[in-house]
């Protein structure tokens, strides 16, 4: 396991808003290699009620992204097919279905990308376009440790 400065970028854009709303956030994790997929593992919200244990696995032509914690869910992103998770929430289970858009990833050197756009919708009713951007740069201990 390599160590990674992660820094996730989610837009969202929505009927409803005016202006797209931009997440940002910045931890520390880990990045695994197995032949062309690579792994990346970091803790959302450590410590809290609404701690998340995510897993993202790349390969050339799709990416799952696994969530365990407060909100729980596997979702594929492949540009051939629709695809449909479940949510797990303490709220209950809703199911989602993804259109994926774009996709790509690159590694040069120490720094890696992911990249991704999709049409979230949830029992028939569109949620938005959203873009996900997964940039790390690895060799960096956790600085909290």
């Amino acid at each position: 396991m390599i160590p990674v400065k992660l820094m996730i970028e989610s837009v969202i854009e929505s009927d409803e808003a005016v202006n797209p709303e931009v997440i940002k956030q910045e931890m520390t994790g880990h990045l695994t290699i197995q032949d062309d997929e690579w792994i990346l593992r970091y803790l959302e919200f450590a410590g809290t009620d609404e701690e998340v244990r995510t897993s993202v696995k790349s390969n050339p032509s799709q990416v799952t992204v696994v969530r365990k914690g407060a909100i729980s869910y596997r979702q594929v992103y492949r540009l051939d097919r629709q695809t449909t998770s479940l949510i797990h929430t303490m709220a209950g289970e809703t199911e989602m279905v993804v259109q994926t858009l774009s996709y790509d990833r690159q590694r040069v050197g120490n720094q890696g990308e992911i990249e991704l756009s999709f049409y979230l919708d949830n029992a028939q009713e569109r949620l938005g376009k959203y873009r996900l951007s997964i940039k790390w740069l690895e060799g960096v201990e956790d600085e909290s440790a």
